[in-house]
């Protein structure tokens, strides 16, 4: 008897997909962890005003409209607010002395969910006009704590 035989092939076939998946998405979420980890440990915790270890970044006008959307952990200080993207590993820093308006809006560089995202639009560090925007659960207490430490 064969122990690689047709039946014993389609058999396996669902076990090994279902490990695959299983080890694809414990390798997703250390990478997850590992990075949120990283953003939050980059500053003293008396400094972080609020944070989100989950994020969908929807992307920064300045690199146009065809550029990577992805997740990250995003983070607000009194001076500045950081976003950690994971894959590939992207850090945006806005000052938030050239942040000039944060609203809701529906779709940013023609991208949308059916939901609201928060857009932040700012000086970058070339002191040109840019936004960037991000589909956030905790949409209403972001776009609250970012306008009012903007007012202090």
């Amino acid at each position: 008897m064969q122990f690689f035989n047709q039946k014993t092939f389609i058999l396996l076939i669902p076990v090994l997909l279902a490990v695959l998946c299983y080890i694809v998405h414990k390798t997703i979420a250390s990478l997850k962890r590992k990075r949120a980890e990283e953003l939050f440990t980059n500053y003293h915790k008396d400094r972080i005003i609020y944070f989100s270890k989950e994020v969908n970044f929807f992307g920064q006008k300045s690199d146009g409209r065809i550029q990577l959307r992805g997740n990250g952990s995003l983070l607000l200080t009194p001076d500045e607010l950081h976003f950690l993207r994971w894959v590939p590993k992207k850090n945006i820093v806005i000052s938030l002395e050239n942040i000039e308006k944060v609203e809701r809006v529906n779709s940013f560089l023609g991208k949308s969910k059916n939901r609201e995202l928060l857009k932040v639009e700012f000086s970058n560090q070339q002191g040109e006009k840019d936004s960037a925007a991000w589909l956030l659960n905790n949409m209403h207490a972001w776009e609250q704590v970012i306008k009012d430490n903007l007012q202090e």
